[in-house]
């Protein structure tokens, strides 16, 4: 499997559009087996997913980015898990170990695990729209 994960300071990078640089690591039978990091270039969503599938990254752990690059990585079959934060060697052991769940490693404002379609601003938004003080059904959880 290989892990890919935009970095900036050895922390997740927080907007994996604007990244400068992306980690990928392999790991087989649960142990690394190499490790690369990469320098990118300013890329337009499109660009930046061919490039990302072109190294054959399985999962892509991040903070935010845009709709357009989410949908053209998940096109190529990159697997993404966004909204996350956090120093990248405990990120990345936290997935290994299955403990991305944990608050330490949500973004501010994300306290559950996402579903496709499902994000913090659009339930904030629901909320804004709430502002009269009347009752409004969404179907999104508020």
């Amino acid at each position: 499997m290989t892990i890919a994960i935009p970095i900036s300071q050895e922390r997740i990078s927080p907007l994996l559009d604007a990244a400068a640089r992306l980690l990928l690591v392999t790991r087989r039978r649960g142990k690394e087996v190499a490790r690369k990091e990469f320098v990118l270039g300013p890329l337009s969503p499109e660009e930046l997913a061919r490039s990302v599938a072109e190294l054959h990254v399985d999962v892509l752990l991040c903070a935010a980015l845009s709709q357009g690059l989410h949908r053209a990585l998940e096109r190529r079959g990159v697997q993404v898990q966004p909204h996350l934060c956090g120093d990248t060697e405990a990120v990345l052991q936290a997935f290994c170990c299955d403990r991305l769940n944990r608050p330490e490693f949500r973004m501010p404002g994300c306290w559950k695990q996402h579903t496709p379609g499902d994000c913090c601003r659009r339930r904030s938004a629901a909320r804004n729209n709430n502002a009269g003080g009347k009752e409004k059904q969404t179907g999104i959880p508020v």
